[in-house]
């Protein structure tokens, strides 16, 4: 079966449309991180998606990041050690409770974010092209209830 095949069939019912939006949103993920993974010389979207959340909110712990992120503490530690080690953030050692880290941003990192934000604007301008500004103010209603149920999901997977 064609994956055009899949959605028109799957598209006859809300239950059905709701099954295909879930598989885009798996595909338009891995698209999206493969397109700029290639784009990128130095860093994975991954690496610069905690960049941006520690540039947001410095100095919180590897299981913070974590949480905002959907990953474990122990992936945001991976992260960030490689971002220490191309030198775009430092892990500074809490005062107060030694087994928590805080990361924050280098000098270098606000070199990349100057030298390739042409870069980025134009990619996501390019992936949001198609959609007139009503759209992305519908879509943008739509995410807090789309990270509800992802919250969701997750409240039930920790219960089972």
């Amino acid at each position: 079966m064609k994956i055009e095949d899949y959605v028109k069939q799957k598209g006859e019912t809300t239950d059905g449309k709701k099954s295909v939006l879930f598989f885009s949103l798996f595909v338009i993920t891995n698209r999206i991180e493969t397109i700029y993974n290639a784009g990128m010389e130095e860093l994975t979207l991954k690496q610069l998606m905690l960049l941006i959340l520690v540039s947001v909110s410095e100095g919180e712990t590897f299981t913070r990041y974590g949480q905002i992120m959907g990953s474990s503490r122990q992936n945001i530690k991976t992260l960030a050690k490689a971002l220490e080690k191309k030198s775009y953030v430092s892990i500074k050692q809490d005062a107060n409770d030694r087994r928590a880290c805080g990361i924050f941003l280098t000098p270098k990192t606000a070199k990349h974010f100057r030298d390739t934000d042409d870069y980025y604007t134009k990619q996501i301008l390019c992936l949001f092209s198609e959609f007139t500004a009503d759209e992305i103010d519908l879509m943008f209603t739509f995410m807090p209830k789309l990270l509800a149920g992802i919250q969701r999901m997750d409240n039930n997977y920790e219960q089972v």
